[in-house]
């Protein structure tokens, strides 16, 4: 095999973006003896390939030199060198920053060499391995073939609704043909990724093969020749399509309440794309992402990826001596913790003070990974070596080799510090020692004169449920070792979590902003006002639910503990509605034991009767303008203020980021201080001070909101964003 060094001297993309001094290659061409291209992705100094100027401009003259050669040629195949991914799309921070003409000449680029590739008059295979995302499964599209690993790091997909923007490298057109639009738009409006299994099973590729097997797997594709395709004339007839698309819209609807306008408008290029040439579909994708990257929705969806983005890199803190963690507590957040570990590699010891509470956290961990099993995030095998990962005991045993001990008992003071006392004696002098409390401040946890090194605990909070919420916060004390913060942040990124570090303050940043907002929301269900109009005030605001189904869904008696918490530290501004001590009082704990604000049945829920008879019975009067869903989104908003002004995080994107993961705060909306600074600052406090003048000082503007609004009202009519 020889590697062709001579490419083009110039080309149309060359014009585009000239090649700076010094730009790393990312993608290099060899040819065979048998006629065989090889295009190989492999960006430099990086674990991902993406596509930025740079790629497109390089592929575009690799293309080039293949159709000028295109006698000598007998294939082509497009490959990655990297590990875990084949290509991950487009390059989001440039699509971000890019001003209209950029984004749109850098659209058309993609779009014109992915059409050159799939008219090239030779076959072509996208040998896939890794994920394949985006533009990285755009222009596997245009390929006549594609084989795909069965790895586990192989998936399938195109998640540009999640970023508020469409397939526009000829997904949203060449997917419907290629699959019959039903589940194409299956794929395109939820972003979901697929297993090379399913995207077999859909015909998004063509065959699944070992990798090792590829080029023999690939040369088979090639002497077949072009492949001819089934035209899915049934469900692809313009007649279907209106009504698939009609009932497509009224799903997307009812799912995102007219919130998110990608979906929407990739329905609508999708389905056009049937009635039309592939040139004017490629144009309805570009002109649809152009319009959309100017939206709100868009700009803040973005945002969102970029924040996760820059949390999930590593700070360099010290790794741990052992991969060996402890969870002291098997109850629900305990057994959450270790099935998390141990799926992820880790051995664990999971310690509880008798053996009927140990067995009540394996019963859950065995049902989690029965769950994951049929859910096909994990196989069978790798079920069985994660349960066999965790040592459950009921005596305390020897934690020497562990490198994290995680505390997850009840949230009771004197507990957690009895068990910081016996961990600090019982484990080697490098082991971290974090608690999972929710509230409870770090400080009084460790002002226990018998616990050794204290500055060496920290806290480490989970959300609930552990498998599915991606958000922990790092707790630093005031005395904590800042290179323990460092290992425990680097620690929940390698467990695949994404960390945000904060201050030791009661509720940290997720409960301190939300309690308020629950609180309130509770208070209004004892005046009388009904359990689904408040519900549903949130929900049609962007919440994934209601205040009062959440508090069902955390259980009643953590949400009071919290309260009290938070009560206790700042007893001028937060009270607790006295209607959950009455709800408790009367067996309604939520979910968990069937009712609470809600009746459940499995998976349905309707109004709980019990819950109703527990309020006041009086009625509330109209004596506010301020609608019933915005007064609970600025009681979340000036708690956030607050919560910046104290120091409690370093930036207003820590408290962004930590609302979206760990709440599902309205992702199209932001965050609280970006839907602040979009809704205008002068107006949420006058909204604010209004609510103050009636319901109490828990609306009162914070003082930071209110410098805010000084600086907004001098820079008027440019509104801070």
């Amino acid at each position: 095999m020889i590697t062709l060094l001579h490419p083009p001297k110039s080309s149309f993309a060359e014009c585009l973006y000239p090649r700076k001094k010094g730009v790393f290659l990312h993608v290099q061409r060899e040819l065979g003896e048998d006629g065989i291209v090889r295009i190989l992705f492999d960006r430099n100094h990086s674990s991902a390939n993406i596509f930025d100027e740079a790629a497109l401009c390089e592929l575009e003259e690799h293309i080039t030199w293949i159709e000028r050669n295109i006698v000598d040629v007998c294939g082509v195949y497009f490959e990655s060198k990297k590990e875990k991914i084949f290509l991950a799309g487009a390059d989001i921070k440039t699509l971000n920053a890019a001003p209209r003409k950029q984004l749109e000449r850098i659209i058309g680029t993609g779009q014109v060499l992915f059409e050159r590739i799939a008219q090239l008059p030779v076959p072509t295979v996208a040998m896939i391995h890794g994920a394949c995302l985006g533009g990285g499964l755009e222009l596997a599209l245009a390929c006549g073939w594609r084989m795909a690993s069965s790895d586990k790091a192989t998936r399938i997909g195109l998640p540009e609704v999640q970023l508020g923007i469409i397939p526009a490298w000829g997904g949203t057109t060449r997917l419907p043909k290629l699959i019959g639009l039903p589940n194409a738009l299956s794929m395109i409006l939820t972003g979901r990724q697929l297993s090379a299994k399913a995207a077999l099973k859909l015909g998004v590729i063509d065959e699944i093969a070992a990798r090792e097997n590829f080029e023999s797997h690939a040369l088979e594709a090639v002497l077949r020749g072009r492949p001819t395709r089934k035209a899915h004339t049934l469900v692809n007839h313009s007649t279907a399509a209106r009504l698939i698309r009609a009932r497509a819209s009224k799903d997307v609807l009812k799912k995102t309440h007219g919130n998110y306008p990608a979906p929407l408008k990739a329905l609508e290029v999708a389905v056009k794309s049937l009635e039309v040439d592939v040139d004017t579909s490629l144009e309805n994708e570009r002109n649809a992402v152009l319009d959309l990257a100017e939206t709100p929705e868009t700009k803040n969806l973005i945002r969102a990826f970029l924040l996760q983005e820059r949390a999930k890199k590593r700070v360099g803190g010290r790794p741990l001596a052992h991969k060996e963690a402890a969870v002291i507590g098997a109850g629900v957040m305990g057994a959450g913790i270790a099935y998390w570990l141990a799926t992820r590699g880790y051995r664990v010891t999971l310690q509880d003070i008798n053996n009927e509470a140990t067995a009540a956290g394996m019963g859950r961990i065995h049902k989690n990974l029965e769950e994951a099993v049929a859910r096909r995030v994990l196989t069978r095998l790798e079920a069985r070596d994660a349960a066999d990962r965790i040592f459950a005991t009921s005596t305390p045993v020897s934690l020497e080799r562990a490198g994290i001990v995680i505390e997850a008992a009840t949230e009771k003071l004197a507990v957690k510090q009895a068990i910081f006392r016996d961990l600090s004696a019982r484990t080697g002098p490098e082991a971290v020692l974090v608690t999972n409390t929710s509230a409870l401040p770090i400080g009084e946890i460790v002002s226990d004169s018998g616990i050794v090194h204290p500055e060496r605990i920290l806290g480490m909070h989970f959300f609930n449920p552990v498998h599915r919420m991606p958000l922990v916060e790092v707790v630093r004390g005031a005395g904590s070792d800042p290179e323990a913060v460092r290992s425990v942040a680097d620690f929940v990124r390698d467990i695949g979590k994404v960390p945000v570090v904060v201050a030791d303050s009661p509720g940290f940043v997720v409960n301190r902003i939300l309690m308020p907002c629950l609180m309130e929301a509770a208070g209004l269900f004892d005046r009388s006002i009904p359990v689904h109009e408040i519900d549903k005030a949130m929900v049609d605001f962007g919440m994934p639910m209601g205040p009062l189904r959440l508090l069902d869904e955390v259980g009643l008696d953590v949400a009071l503990q919290v309260a009290n918490t938070l009560s206790d530290a700042f007893p001028d501004r937060f009270t607790v509605p006295p209607i959950l001590e009455r709800m408790l009082d009367a067996g309604l704990f939520g979910r968990k034991c069937g009712a609470g604000f809600y009746a459940y049945e499995g998976k349905k829920q309707r109004p709980g009767i019990d819950a109703m008879a527990c309020h006041r019975g009086m009625v509330r009067d109209e004596d506010s303008a301020v609608p019933m869903g915005e007064r609970l989104v600025l009681l979340m908003v000036n708690e956030a203020a607050r919560c910046l002004e104290e120091g409690v995080v370093t930036s207003p994107d820590d408290i962004d980021l930590a609302m979206l993961l760990g709440t599902g705060w309205a992702p199209f909306r932001g965050g609280p201080i970006r839907h602040a600074r979009a809704a205008g600052i002068p107006g949420i406090v006058k909204k604010l001070e209004e609510l103050a003048c009636i319901e109490g000082p828990l609306y009162q503007p914070s003082p930071l909101l209110r410098r805010w609004e000084n600086l907004e009202t001098l820079l008027e009519p440019r509104r801070v964003s």
